[in-house]
């Protein structure tokens, strides 16, 4: 199956840019100084633009290219009420997707609960239940296309 994201979406920008640059270099071997580098940048302005949230758009469409990640893009759209999700591919989807849906469909539902209980904070159940949206959004979009599956490359 496709990339879901069951994880919450980020709480802030900066959080968001952690978590993309952890990815690249765990999943890419990329540290900051590559990133830089391919960025067309110094280390410095690469630290410079996380740490004040400031990275110019034409450098966030290379960044999220070179991490492979999208937090900072989910987290950009969450901020407008939107969610990302990954275009399915039409292919039909385990019983072990269905139980990874379920389990944030009801890490949801609890981080609701929670926050109307007064435990969780706005931030966090807003990221949990961007997660269940996305997962959600992400089988409907694959039911949609299962008569028309793409082929695999």
């Amino acid at each position: 199956m496709s990339r879901r994201h069951s994880s919450p979406v980020p709480s802030s920008l900066r959080a968001a840019f952690e978590a993309d640059k952890a990815h690249a270099l765990k999943h890419r071997r990329l540290n900051v100084e590559r990133l830089a580098e391919l960025l067309g940048t110094t280390p410095a302005t690469l630290y410079k633009w996380i740490e004040t949230d400031t990275m110019p758009v034409r450098a966030l469409i290379a960044w999220q290219h070179l991490t492979g990640a999208l937090h900072v893009v989910r987290y950009l759209a969450s901020r407008e009420g939107a969610v990302v999700i990954t275009v399915p591919t039409g292919r039909t989807a385990s019983a072990d997707d269905v139980h990874a849906l379920q389990a944030t469909v009801n890490d949801a539902i609890g981080a609701l609960l929670d926050y109307l209980r007064g435990t969780l904070d706005r931030d966090s159940t807003l990221g949990q239940l961007s997660a269940g949206l996305e997962s959600l959004a992400w089988h409907r979009a694959n039911v949609e296309k299962a008569d028309q599956p793409e082929l695999e490359f």
